[in-house]
């Protein structure tokens, strides 16, 4: 019985959106959307750059840079858990979509659930420097929980420095995209998310500095449905569009071409905003 359960809760799995039972494999063809409600479920880096991007055009950077232990941080085993994941929050590199060239930031929450930590911070910043080298605009794929407590506050200092490095090379790279996943929260949200010139987000996504259910034990106050969502920002003046995942390609390929100047890499005009579906 135990081999028939662990079958069975490899090929399907529940939808936090309306409790339905899905195919992995039928999901997966979906982009991680439920074809039911359209909760949209998380995304691995990889898996995202593979639908996004160009075929054969993300070419992520190889940087061996290990974040240290300065609190030496006993609870958890913070160095034993750098070795075994052997890997950061932060990918970056070169990619196009729809032939529009751009210099990549994708954010990894099965990494120390996404968080800002001293590595991912610089990895960060050597995109805004190669953006700027490559004169691209500079793409960002946010899915944070906040800064890394296991780097106390070094980790509090990436949100300066990560503004620091956008302001640097704002005069030589053509503008900044952000695309907010579910979660982006704590200190990305405070820094680097919601700096961008065009602010995305995918629907249902949690973008907030403190989540709900610490805003409620904190104030006492029952918070209304939806408080935090992407499309309350939408709503607010936060996000500029609530996109979902099948036009995401689409509306980000027009947008990164027009602030490169209007043309890709193909010579093409790529549309601004898509057609609906």
């Amino acid at each position: 019985m135990r081999d028939a359960f662990g079958r069975a809760a490899r090929l399907w799995v529940g939808c936090p959106g309306c409790g339905a039972f899905l195919e992995r494999e039928v999901l997966r063809r979906r982009l991680g959307v439920c074809e039911i409600c359209g909760h949209h479920f998380p995304l691995e880096p990889r898996e995202r750059a593979r639908f996004i991007f160009d075929a054969a055009s993300f070419v992520p950077r190889e940087v061996r840079l290990r974040s240290a232990d300065p609190l030496r941080f006993a609870s958890g085993g913070y160095a034993e858990e750098l070795d075994r994941l052997d890997r950061e929050s932060v990918i970056y590199g070169t990619a196009a979509v729809l032939g529009a060239p751009c210099v990549v930031v994708l954010m990894d929450f099965g990494a120390f659930g996404g968080s800002l930590g001293v590595v991912a911070g610089e990895l960060f910043c050597r995109a805004c420097e190669e953006a700027a080298a490559e004169r691209v605009p500079l793409l960002a794929f946010t899915s944070s929980g906040g800064a890394r407590m296991q780097e106390g506050t070094p980790a509090l200092l990436q949100m300066a420095k990560t503004l620091a490095a956008l302001e640097s090379t704002a005069g030589r790279r053509p503008g900044y995209v952000a695309l907010l996943c579910h979660p982006t929260c704590g200190g990305v949200t405070a820094s680097f998310a919601t700096a961008a010139d065009v602010i995305l987000a995918e629907p249902g996504a949690l973008i907030c500095f403190s989540g709900p259910r610490v805003v409620e034990q904190t104030t006492g106050i029952r918070l209304p449905e939806g408080f935090s969502r992407a499309e309350e920002h939408l709503e607010r003046g936060l996000v500029d569009m609530v996109v979902p995942r099948g036009r995401q390609r689409e509306v980000l390929g027009g947008l990164l071409a027009y602030l490169g100047g209007g043309r890709s890499r193909r010579g093409l005009k790529a549309p601004l905003i898509p057609e609906s579906e």
